[in-house]
């Protein structure tokens, strides 16, 4: 496959959710000398360092029964991304840096994509990480962690791995538009459908139509701020996916007009007359009107 210095071609996904119940008590985290004690606090110092330590090793609950733990954090700690991220830091980000500068790489907490321009470059690369975090005693997943192919208009060779998930936006061709307006298909991320069913049951849980005390413009102010953070963080990318969403909480909105003013009652294309004459008369009540 012809090498590339624009774009990649293939993506190496590395999941180490495993990597919060191996994470190693005690590594990393050795004793300060005298000097950096005298330098920065010892008594501080010293109080901090065995708060590290009591969440590294922390025992779990089993029934009603605690039980040991001679390694991991607990998972849902405040503390655990944190100390996962710093140990990441040293074990995964300075070493891809350093023994691997050609690869452009994100991570967030113990997820990471790591990108590189050819099939045995990315499945060299998957295993060479699979024994870094083993010599850290990280484990990372199996299941979750695979090469994958950036396949688009100009990519067009066979293989079963063509998306992924990273950060609640999923990766895959998708259809793109040029701008002499031909379509063409272009890989791109947009919000997964994780993340999709999540806001709107979400919305659903809000229970609009049982709301009918509330005014419209209560309702805005309640909820056109979420509605506006899903939208500038999801919607950076292929909005088309987040109208969607935008279109399913006017649903909603609606049910709970019909069932707040009587005359709308057994009419649903007034109904939706109403959404739009409202929406056209008040377009800044809702961000996305």
């Amino acid at each position: 496959m012809p090498r590339t210095q624009t774009q990649s071609l293939w993506s190496c996904i590395e999941d180490g959710s495993l990597a919060f119940r191996s994470l190693p008590a005690g590594v990393g985290f050795k004793p300060p000398s005298a000097a950096t004690f005298e330098r920065r606090g010892g008594e501080r110092l010293r109080e901090r360092r065995l708060l590290i330590e009591r969440q590294v090793g922390t025992g779990k609950m089993s029934a009603s029964e605690p039980l040991p733990r001679d390694k991991g954090t607990p998972q849902g700690g405040v503390i655990s991304p944190l100390l996962m991220n710093l140990f990441m830091h040293y074990a995964f980000d300075q070493w891809m840096q350093r023994t691997h500068p050609h690869c452009p790489f994100a991570r967030y907490a113990d997820d990471a994509v790591v990108h590189c321009h050819h099939q045995a470059e990315a499945e060299r690369l998957l295993m060479e990480i699979r024994n870094r975090l083993q010599d850290c005693l990280l484990t990372m997943h199996h299941d979750k962690s695979r090469v994958v192919y950036c396949k688009d208009s100009n990519r067009s060779l066979p293989y079963p791995q063509t998306q992924f998930t990273f950060l609640g936006f999923t990766f895959r061709p998708r259809v793109a538009v040029n701008p002499a307006g031909k379509r063409f298909t272009s890989f791109l991320p947009a919000v997964s459908v994780e993340a999709m069913k999540r806001m709107r049951q979400t919305i659903k849980g809000w229970n609009l139509n049982r709301q009918t005390f509330a005014t419209l413009e209560r309702l805005a102010h309640q909820y056109d701020p979420i509605l506006r953070g899903w939208w500038n963080y999801y919607g950076c990318f292929y909005k088309t996916e987040m109208r969607a969403l935008m279109d399913y909480f006017n649903q909603r909105l609606v049910t709970w007009a019909r069932r707040k003013h009587k005359k709308l009652k057994g009419h649903k294309r007034r109904r939706f007359q109403w959404l739009r004459r409202v929406a056209k008369a008040r377009p800044r009540l809702f961000f996305h009107w």
